[in-house]
């Protein structure tokens, strides 16, 4: 009895992270068709941020890019970080989690002062070249953490970049 107990509690387990992962597939879906209708490039960064907020919960989420034409050059979102941070995003192969890596990006969101954690994803176009980063914040220590998964962000950092390379 004891064995069929631990089994029944496994597969609940299992059929309650499989509704999990429908529910973030169906919040992915969402953000990649909102995306999709941007008709202005120079829109696109805010609603990507926008729906990342909405769609995900994310108290507060910010890109730069840097890669940008001329035509976007004086738009917020194209304005450059320090060297430091540039060279530290080109290390990227996966995204960070963790407490603020850089005070500089901390500064790119609304409310710094909040930030108690944050995931920051590498924005590549698609032929791999990094043209910006997204940052994504919470009050919360424990939201974004070294030891979480980190396919989701992987995912809408491919979207979004490719999404944000018709702006280079």
């Amino acid at each position: 009895r004891e064995k069929i107990k631990g089994l029944e509690h496994r597969i609940m387990d299992m059929v309650r992270h499989g509704n999990e992962n429908v529910i973030i597939a169906d919040r992915l879906q969402r953000w990649a068709r909102n995306l999709f209708q941007v008709q202005s490039g120079r829109a696109l960064p805010a609603t990507i941020v926008a729906e990342i907020r909405q769609q995900f919960m994310v108290p507060q989420a910010a890109i730069r890019l840097w890669r940008v034409a001329p035509a976007h050059a004086q738009a917020p979102f194209a304005v450059s970080p320090g060297d430091e941070v540039k060279s530290w995003a080109a290390t990227l192969s996966s995204p960070y989690c963790g407490a603020p890596a850089h005070e500089d990006i901390t500064q790119w969101m609304a409310q710094p002062d909040q930030v108690q954690s944050m995931a920051v994803v590498a924005l590549r176009d698609p032929e791999g070249e990094l043209i910006g980063l997204l940052a994504l914040a919470s009050p919360d220590p424990q939201r974004y953490h070294a030891g979480m998964g980190t396919d989701l962000l992987e995912r809408i950092g491919q979207l979004a970049g490719a999404a944000l390379s018709r702006l280079s």
